[in-house]
């Protein structure tokens, strides 16, 4: 497998710390509200990600994380600590406890999550009966669960000489940390530039790039619901612990693929990596790996602080199935930009739809996997996650005149990786009224096709056709679609 390591700068082959196995963990929502089109592009194509080293004959470890405190930053804010709690700001909103909050919203995202066909970090469906209480069984990871590992680790961050406490917070000293900006090229002045309001917040903070490890209940804390004791007062954490301490506590000190969202790179991936550095002086991920953003028309950026957000409810509601979504969100590959729209979306639901419908030309018997395709198939999987190529793929095998079930037995064994229910779409019973002068033209039609007059049976396709029908001629008779 061939992915885009940030770090290098370039597409690198993954190998594994344990040869055949893949360690993981992604940066998960912050469960503050539903997840938006922009967050969801992630987690499908982490999925896709994850279903691949599966198909590829890996054995999986991932986990991923439920920000449910002390995420300060707003979405276009790379690096206030003294922003607002997000889940302090929703709870007050709504007039619920921040934990009665996270549980609401933890519950939406399994909901998108089961529509969507994304695994659970642990590999498997997403039962429709799971709910908030128990998704660490299934490798979710909440912060608020994993208090004692974060305490623990800025403990040996502390003892490594990396820290330094003010009255308000404790911090990590960046300047202890060499290729502290190795993720981006910049040098610290300018890393600098954009957050030295917060030395005027805080007067004790030595350096405006210095983040918070723990932040205590003073000042605009004072009345802070989430805290907990600690050595350094109570308080709360600081939301780049929580990801270290999480992954490095499952997964070891060592582990293979961080993924994210490239806004993760400036801040909250640095700060990650310097935390690791700082606990165990090493870093602990190898390959750090970064979806792009989804866009408007116009090129900004879809975020909830801008208030252009669009939720999966809201798109099916306008009568588009969650696979549309799916196959939109994957056809790109993450490294893309994906622009937004209706019409996009309208033109991947007809891709989608045309897929299934000559699928079900096909006849609902399976085959055999033919070989050469899904050798070409795993190729395009390890080129970086190629998924255009998948799909061209998928097109030339339509075409190729080879035995119709297996064909079918070879894209419906690509849909593992997919996930796009071609199986399920393509039995399905669609409730159809059909007029009954439609009716009466199909059974003319097959009379005189069984009378071998197949220019009068073009004809009347063409004249059902005209009343807004199609009939597709199967191994088990007519069938017909509305167009």
């Amino acid at each position: 497998m061939k992915l885009y390591s940030t770090l290098d700068r370039k597409v690198t082959e993954i190998v594994p710390i344990k040869k055949g196995q893949i360690s993981m963990y992604s940066c998960g929502p912050t469960v503050y509200s539903r997840m938006q089109i922009g967050n969801i592009r992630a987690y499908v194509n982490w999925d896709i990600l994850h279903r691949a080293f599966l198909y590829l004959g890996y054995n999986v470890k991932r986990i991923m994380n439920i920000t449910d405190v002390g995420h300060m930053t707003s979405d276009d804010d790379f690096g206030s600590d003294f922003g607002e709690d997000k889940m302090d700001r929703q709870a007050q909103k709504e007039g619920l406890q921040p934990i009665d909050i996270a549980n609401k919203y933890i519950d939406t995202v399994l909901d998108d999550f089961r529509d969507l066909n994304i695994l659970s970090p642990s590999g498997e469906t997403i039962p429709e009966d799971l709910n908030y209480e128990e998704v660490g069984e299934y490798g979710f990871t909440r912060a608020t669960e994993y208090i004692e590992e974060m305490i623990d680790m800025i403990k040996k961050i502390e003892k490594n000489g990396y820290t330094y406490e003010t009255k308000q917070a404790l911090y990590f000293d960046v300047t202890k940390i060499k290729d502290y900006t190795i993720f981006t090229g910049q040098n610290l002045d300018e890393k600098n530039v954009g957050v030295r309001e917060e030395v005027d917040v805080d007067p004790q903070k030595r350096n405006p790039a210095d983040f918070v490890l723990w932040m205590k209940r003073y000042g605009k804390y004072k009345n802070h619901i989430m805290n907990w004791e600690s050595p350094w007062g109570n308080g709360f954490p600081g939301w780049h612990i929580e990801c270290s301490a999480m992954s490095t506590s499952l997964l070891g000190e060592y582990f293979d693929i961080h993924t994210g969202g490239v806004d993760h790179i400036p801040v909250h991936h640095t700060n990650e990596r310097a935390q690791n550095i700082g606990a165990f002086n090493h870093p602990s991920v190898k390959y750090w790996v970064h979806n792009e953003w989804v866009v408007n028309k116009d090129e900004s950026k879809i975020s909830k602080s801008k208030g252009n957000v669009t939720y999966l409810p809201t798109l099916v509601e306008l009568g588009f199935d969650p696979m549309d979504i799916r196959y939109f969100l994957l056809s790109i590959n993450y490294r893309t930009r994906i622009q937004f729209s209706i019409e996009a979306l309208e033109g991947a639901k007809n891709a989608r739809e045309a897929l299934v419908r000559r699928l079900r030309e096909l006849g609902d018997t399976k085959g055999d996997v033919i070989p050469e395709y899904t050798g070409r198939f795993k190729k395009e999987l390890e080129n970086n996650l190629n998924m255009s190529g998948v799909l061209a793929l998928i097109n030339e095998l339509l075409k190729e005149d080879l035995p119709q079930k297996d064909i079918l037995a070879t894209i419906l064994d690509f849909d593992k990786v997919l996930a796009l229910n071609l199986e399920e779409c393509i039995t399905k019973k669609e409730p159809m009224d059909i007029p009954s002068e439609i009716n009466a033209l199909l059974e003319k039609r097959m009379l005189v096709k069984e009378e071998k007059n197949y220019e009068e049976a073009d004809r009347i396709r063409n004249q059902i056709e005209n009343m807004g029908y199609r009939v597709l001629d199967t191994p088990k008779g007519q069938k017909l679609e509305k167009i």
